[in-house]
């Protein structure tokens, strides 16, 4: 539902109200409220610095230096880095509407998966994974300004250096040396005492800090780690290995997207940059004679097909479903699969959509010797209204990290990320703060259950997408092939037991942690605890973690599944960059936000290097 903003902030834009839905129908009556408090605070809505004021293009402005398709993490960042030219003028689309006001509170930072800001996907039937729901895995990804990092929870992590120094050896100019001063551009770290000297930036837009609250057992959890022999420390600086409660993208107690801290400062100031949300890219058009790109069809937000023109480039962020979806529709891909749709190639480019990859998890369960007792209730939403702290400031136990090795890791590379799930304060019936979570009821509530959620990042399985057919309306065929590599399921079951000693150390025995011995449904005949089982257990609940990415891998174009150059330019089409999660040759080993925003601002730099000084060239 999109709602007019109140005007007693002076400024009107259309706000989408979500929350009374994500609960139950029993917890309506009160998230209804939660939603009407906070759609009513001014500095949480934030409107007169909003993009409904940046209209979309009409005919008689359809012409842009450049065009950049897609507002979740690098689009912003892209947008405001090329209008900090004056007389660059640049268009940045997004295919749904502008950043709800409430995927900005820490407590409700994914509550907007399975709304109408999420595109909803699902895979194709697979054989290895999800199997509890016959095989098809759920792909929540955010249609709305700031994208899928508006339905995630805010982490800041930075991979292993070794990532970029593999990346750096096919692709100059991306080695960890080589990107560290982007990532110090980007930060603005707000805890100085908590990172490593040389490593972190203190004035850059991305606020880098703690959540302000985090229940007690999240410094427990650590203590744990640090008892299983992993140090406490900056992830973020010469070490990545370790145990933390991490630092997060917040600012003033609300989600920091790339959107809110790089292009809402400028809206009001910077005369050369629009803003089309609901306005979704359907192809772009490209010259099949020159083979460079001329602009980008999209249908605006009544429905009706309009036509952009780039005189400079085309900057795709669209995701890395989006991003390949959209080389596709334009005919760039894979000759075979795009002549099966009807579709012209203009490039034959036989990597767009595939090398495919996933962060994916197993879980296990613990009960604790507490009252499962709800963290959600009036007074924290007083306390949050009024300070920006207390638990809704903070996305509960979540906010710890363990990068972790199993036994098969080599050169001491963390492969897995364990997260805890607990004292979330996303839902309440009764705002009571004798409430039972998860029931609404009033007495008698079960033991708290934590859930560990071990989590592969350094998979060796990889899949494809390709279109279903020529209509762009229509969602493409998703082909993970999750867990494909038993080595996957050898590191998972490891992340399971490592999570399993956690719980045993002494820090967490003082809260009576027990584990949970419910077998998972189609996993009964095996012994509980033994590795066959386990493996069962991850085949049949697989948890994808959200971190896409590969489907335009950046490789030298000798590579078969080579897409981008080094520069972010499509192999073939000089004018059509790429820059999201889709660019990785492999995945980081971590939360990929800060290396999707390091790859903007590094990107930005490499277009202004590119144009700047040069006289205005047409390419329609």
């Amino acid at each position: 539902m999109v709602l007019p903003e109140t005007s007693s902030c002076g400024c009107t834009f259309a706000d989408t109200s979500f929350l009374t839905g994500v609960c139950g129908a029993n917890f309506t009556l009160f998230m209804g409220l939660v939603e009407y408090l906070l759609r009513n605070q001014c500095d949480i809505t934030d409107p007169c610095r909003r993009f409904g004021a940046k209209t979309a293009p009409n005919r008689a402005a359809n012409h842009y230096d450049f065009i950049v398709v897609g507002a979740g993490v690098a689009g912003p960042v892209v947008a405001s880095r090329l209008s900090e030219l004056s007389e660059w003028n640049v268009l940045l689309l997004e295919a749904g509407p502008e950043e709800p006001s409430i995927t900005s509170v820490p407590a409700f930072s994914v509550s907007a998966i399975g709304t109408s800001l999420d595109w909803k996907y699902t895979t194709e039937p697979s054989s290895q994974a999800c199997l509890s729901t016959g095989g098809r895995c759920k792909w929540p990804r955010g249609k709305m300004v700031s994208g899928t990092s508006g339905m995630q929870g805010m982490m800041y992590t930075r991979p292993h250096a070794s990532i970029f120094d593999e990346w750096g050896k096919a692709n100059p100019g991306w080695s960890s040396q080589d990107v560290l001063q982007y990532f110090i551009k980007s930060e603005n770290n707000l805890n100085p005492d908590l990172v490593d000297p040389g490593y972190h930036g203190f004035s850059g837009p991305m606020v880098v800090q703690q959540f302000p609250s985090r229940p007690p057992l999240a410094d427990v959890v650590v203590e744990a780690g640090t008892q299983l022999g992993y140090r406490n420390g900056d992830l973020n600086g010469h070490n990545q290995t370790g145990a933390a409660v991490a630092q997060m993208m917040v600012y003033e107690g609300l989600r920091a997207s790339t959107a809110r801290m790089y292009l809402r400062p400028f809206l009001n100031t910077r005369e050369n940059i629009k803003i089309a949300v609901n306005s979704q890219a359907t192809k772009i058009l490209i010259d099949p004679a020159t083979k460079k790109a001329r602009g980008v069809e999209y249908v605006d937000q009544a429905g009706n097909k309009q036509t952009v023109y780039a005189l400079k480039e085309v900057i795709l962020s669209a995701g890395a479903i989006n991003s390949p979806q959209l080389l596709l529709l334009s005919g760039v891909g894979p000759r075979k699969d795009l002549e099966a749709v009807g579709i012209d190639v203009i490039v034959d480019l036989p990597g767009v959509g595939r090398n495919l990859q996933n962060h994916v998890a197993g879980s296990i369960g613990f009960y604790m010797n507490e009252a499962s007792t709800n963290s959600l209730t009036l007074e924290s939403v007083e306390e949050f209204i009024q300070n920006r702290t207390g638990n809704m400031a903070s996305t509960g136990l979540t906010q710890t990290t363990l990068l972790m090795t199993s036994k098969y890791a080599k050169d001491g590379v963390s492969d897995l990320q364990v997260f805890f799930n607990g004292y979330s304060a996303k839902c309440s019936k009764s705002g009571a703060s004798e409430e039972c979570e998860s029931t609404g009821s009033l007495q008698n509530c079960a033991n708290r259950r934590l859930q560990a959620r071990p989590t592969l990042t350094i998979p060796e399985s990889r899949g494809y997408l390709k279109l279903n057919s020529s209509d762009p309306l229509d969602y493409p065929l998703i082909y993970p092939h999750y867990l494909e590599s038993q080595s996957d399921v050898d590191i998972l079951v490891d992340g399971i037991k490592l999570s399993i000693q956690l719980a045993n150390t002494p820090a967490l025995q003082k809260y009576g942690l027990v584990l949970d011995t419910t077998p998972v449904k189609g996993c009964e005949n095996y012994v509980f605890g033994s590795d066959e089982y386990f493996a069962c257990a991850v085949r049949r609940e697989t948890g994808p973690e959200n971190h896409q990415g590969g489907t335009c891998k950046m490789a030298p174009a000798e590579e078969e599944l080579a897409v981008l150059d080094n520069q972010l330019r499509v192999h073939g089409v000089t004018n059509i960059r790429v820059v999201d999660a889709s660019i990785f040759p492999t995945l980081p080993n971590c939360n990929p936000t800060s290396v999707i925003i390091m790859a903007a601002e590094k990107v930005s730099d490499l277009i202004k290097k590119a144009w700047e000084g040069q006289a205005l060239e047409r390419t329609v």
